[in-house]
């Protein structure tokens, strides 16, 4: 749990640090987080892949951590 904690603290402070940059170019706040969320839109299906892959990679190791903390007394 902490490691997903973790990985949405990050991406959570790196979203807003990059809508201040946009809102620093002179966009106004709701266009600069569309642009953030249309990123997602432009995404090819290889990108989709490896996104897939390091999500599950995650979710591995969580379940690789988890499961070695269970068994150790």
């Amino acid at each position: 749990m902490k490691i997903l904690g973790i990985t949405a603290v990050l991406l959570i402070c790196l979203l807003v640090i990059s809508v201040f940059m946009d809102m620093l170019q002179g966009f106004s706040l709701g266009k600069a987080i569309y642009n953030n969320m249309s990123s997602f839109k432009m995404t090819s299906f290889a990108e989709w892949m490896m996104l897939l892959f390091f999500v599950l990679l995650l979710v591995r190791e969580i379940f690789v951590i988890y499961k070695s903390n269970k068994k150790s007394p």
